[in-house]
C-alpha cells in the first residue's frame, strides 16, 4: 500500500513567488490524496463537488470554510467545471503559538475531532472574507515588509470569528442517499424546479424525506431549497447586471414579493440595497477588479514539494 503523500510547506513559504493566499482550480491537482506538514485554511470560492477527508465523503459548495490539520488526509472529486478553492498555509509553530495564547478550551475542539472543523458561511460573510483575502494579497504585493503581520492578523480573525463555536460533526451522520441528494440539489436545473425535483430524485416518501432533512440537516425541504436559491440569487445580484425580476425568476422563485421578503430576512436588506452596498464596497478597493481572480497571480500549489 502506497504511503499518503505529505506536502511540505518549506519550499512554498520560502519562495519569492509565494502568495499569502492562493487559488487552486486544477481538477487533477485537487483530486490527489494528500496530507501536510502544516495547517491549511481554505474556502470553496466557486462551484460544488465532494470533499473526501479522513475516509468520509461530504458535499462541498461555495462558502464552505475548512480548517485542515496536518494529519487530515483529503482530496476532491466529482467537481463542477468552475470549482475552485482559495487557501492559506500556516506553519505548525505559528498555530501552536496562537493556540497557546487562546487556551486549551479553544484549541481542543479544533484538534480532536475525527473530521476537520468546517462551517458553511453565509453569502454576506463570504464576500467579507473574500475582501479580507484580497487585502492580504495586496499587502504582500505592496507592503511586503509588513505583509507577515497582516497574514497573522487574517489567520487570527478567521479562526476566532468562524471557528470559535463551530458546530461539531454530529454522530448521527446523514445517510449517503441524503448527501447525494443535497449535492444534486445544488445543480441549477434541480433547485429551480424545487420541491418536485427534490421528491422525485429522492425516491422517498414526502414524510420520510421531511423527517430526514430535519434530523440530519436541521432544515425543512423548503428551507433547504430556498437557502440554495438565495445563495445563487445573491451571487447573481453582485456578479451580473441582470435586473432583480430576472434574478428572482432565474433562481426559481415564482413570487417577487416572497423573494424580497426572504432575501431581506436572510441578508438584512433588499436585493437592490444588497447590490448597491456591494458595488459601493468594491469601488473603495485599490483596484476595480477582484485581485484574487487576477490571472497574473499563480493559482496552483506546487505538488513537487513532497517530504
Amino acid at each position: 500500500m502506497n504511503p499518503i503523500p505529505r506536502l511540505s510547506a518549506n519550499k512554498i513559504l520560502n519562495s519569492p513567488q509565494h502568495e499569502h493566499a492562493s487559488i487552486i482550480s486544477d481538477p487533477i491537482q485537487l483530486s490527489r490524496v494528500h496530507c501536510h506538514n502544516y495547517y491549511e485554511i481554505f474556502i470553496a470560492s466557486q462551484g460544488y463537488g465532494q470533499h473526501i477527508v479522513n475516509g468520509i465523503t461530504e458535499p462541498i459548495k461555495t462558502g464552505a470554510l475548512y480548517f485542515i490539520r496536518p494529519d487530515d488526509v483529503h482530496s476532491y472529486i466529482n467537481l463542477s467545471s468552475n470549482f475552485q478553492i482559495i487557501n492559506i498555509l500556516i506553519p505548525i509553530p505559528a498555530i501552536q503559538e496562537l493556540f497557546h495564547y487562546l487556551g486549551e478550551d479553544f484549541s481542543k475542539e479544533l484538534l480532536t475531532g475525527e473530521l476537520p472543523p468546517r462551517v458553511q458561511i453565509s453569502m454576506n460573510e463570504f464576500h467579507s472574507l473574500i475582501k479580507e483575502l484580497e487585502q492580504l494579497v495586496l499587502t504582500k504585493k505592496i507592503l511586503k515588509e509588513k505583509s507577515d503581520v497582516f497574514f497573522r492578523i487574517t489567520v487570527f480573525n478567521i479562526l476566532t470569528k468562524y471557528f470559535t463555536t463551530f458546530p461539531l460533526h454530529s454522530t448521527n451522520k446523514a445517510p449517503e442517499w441524503l448527501k447525494w441528494l443535497s449535492l444534486e440539489m445544488l445543480k441549477k436545473e434541480n433547485f429551480v424546479e424545487g420541491l418536485p425535483a427534490f421528491y422525485r430524485l429522492s425516491g422517498k416518501s414526502i414524510e420520510h424525506l421531511s423527517r430526514a432533512c430535519k434530523k440530519y440537516l436541521g432544515k425543512t425541504p423548503t428551507q433547504l431549497i430556498n437557502n440554495i436559491r438565495l445563495e445563487y440569487a445573491a451571487s447573481q445580484i453582485v456578479n451580473t447586471n441582470q435586473n432583480i425580476i430576472h434574478v428572482c425568476e432565474d433562481s426559481g422563485f415564482e413570487s417577487l414579493s416572497h423573494f424580497y421578503h426572504i432575501f431581506k430576512s436572510a441578508y438584512g436588506m433588499s436585493p437592490k440595497a444588497y447590490r448597491k452596498s456591494y458595488q459601493t464596497e468594491q469601488s473603495s478597493l485599490p483596484f476595480s477588479s477582484s485581485i484574487l481572480y487576477d490571472p497574473s497571480i499563480p493559482s496552483s500549489l506546487p505538488y513537487d514539494t513532497l517530504v
